[in-house]
């Protein structure tokens, strides 16, 4: 999905939720260039799958140079329960949507989180995921300038006339997801919004919240070998190989990539589009954005930092985009799994290779 087609959307979408047109729009989830770094928002089965707890927490200011300023913050935690073979957690969301008088519009959501790991053979594991909770959206409805407030010669004057049912509006969420996974390779589809709740502020009006898909596949090579006797980590230096597909309403979106991870430098780059698929543009490739990644792992902790360069049509001062994404392992579990060579062994089925970042 370009900027502009999103921004185009969203801009409609607010038009709708204050009467003042009535064309068949839907609201938009927001999307992460970093989507690895939010495990949770990105498929509800990847609960309890990096072998102990951790704590997830990203940041995204999109489109900083156009008036409708997009800000996107996520914080969640997940753990497994070894002894049962599932991971619990949660994850809460908040969307910012700014204009220059202020705030336009606020979303807010907080679910919990439960999967169950089932491991198949010696090779492959399946995970189910559930995710269920609220989302409430506010609209800043004083920070707008209607119609009515601006007379003949373009002065602004008295308060609207146009009235909401509701400025607030709180409504359930669910969403779920399976991963299938080994210790190289995973494949996984989520589904959120399921009931897909009617966030209309209108009296009998219906704006239903469409369901986002999302498909999401890798491939880790590594770039060192257990040999036996070996030290090196295993996990020390790898290349995955990702890409991520979703589609919401009438937009959708793919991104293709890779993430070195060089312990402890981590760099990757994605690119964002489906030039195979018509856009209402003719005279332009449907493309959104070239993302460059780059990270570090200090400790527990991982830090990353994104720049999306944009190439669907908006100008790099308009459409650039930052995110920063911060992670912490935690240490649950420090006696539970059995030790080799003074290293925490985890199950296969405990642990998916998705990257971090």
């Amino acid at each position: 999905m370009s900027y502009k087609l999103l921004y185009f959307i969203v801009c409609l979408h607010i038009v709708n939720l204050l009467s003042l047109s009535e064309a068949d729009v839907q609201a938009q989830d927001a999307q992460l260039s970093q989507y690895y770094a939010s495990p949770l928002y990105l498929n509800p089965s990847l609960a309890g799958t990096s072998g102990d707890g951790r704590i997830n927490l990203n940041y995204r200011n999109q489109w900083i140079g156009v008036p409708l300023n997009y800000n996107t913050f996520l914080a969640s935690f997940d753990t497994p329960i070894p002894k049962k073979n599932i991971g619990v957690g949660f994850l809460a969301h908040q969307d910012v949507l700014g204009v220059t008088s202020g705030t336009a519009m606020t979303r807010f959501s907080f679910n919990l989180t439960g999967a169950y790991h089932l491991k198949i053979n010696k090779k492959y594991s399946l995970s189910f995921g559930l995710q269920g909770g609220f989302e409430q959206s506010t609209l800043g409805f004083n920070n707008f300038i209607f119609n009515d407030q601006i007379d003949n010669d373009g002065n602004i004057g008295n308060s609207t006339a146009d009235r909401l049912t509701d400025q607030n509006k709180i409504y359930p969420d669910v969403s779920s997801g399976l991963m299938l996974y080994s210790n190289q390779f995973w494949v996984g589809a989520s589904v959120y919004h399921m009931n897909q709740p009617n966030i209309s502020r209108l009296q009998n009006g219906a704006d239903i919240l469409p369901l986002r898909f999302s498909v999401n596949a890798g491939y880790k090579i590594p770039l060192t070998y257990k040999w036996k006797g070996a030290i090196a980590n295993y996990d020390d230096k790898t290349i995955s190989l990702m890409m991520h597909y979703q589609s919401q309403g009438t937009g959708d979106q793919l991104s293709l990539g890779a993430t070195l991870n060089y312990n402890p430098i981590i760099f990757g780059m994605w690119y964002r589009g489906l030039p195979v698929k018509a856009n209402g543009h003719p005279d332009q490739i449907n493309q959104d954005a070239f993302v460059v990644m780059s990270g570090v792992k200090l400790n527990r902790f991982t830090i990353g930092y994104s720049f999306d360069l944009p190439i669907g049509g908006l100008t790099l001062g308009e459409g650039n985009s930052h995110e920063i994404s911060i992670s912490y392992n935690l240490n649950f579990y420090p006696n539970y799994y059995k030790k080799r060579n003074l290293k925490k062994e985890i199950p296969s089925h405990a642990k998916c290779p998705i990257p971090s970042i």
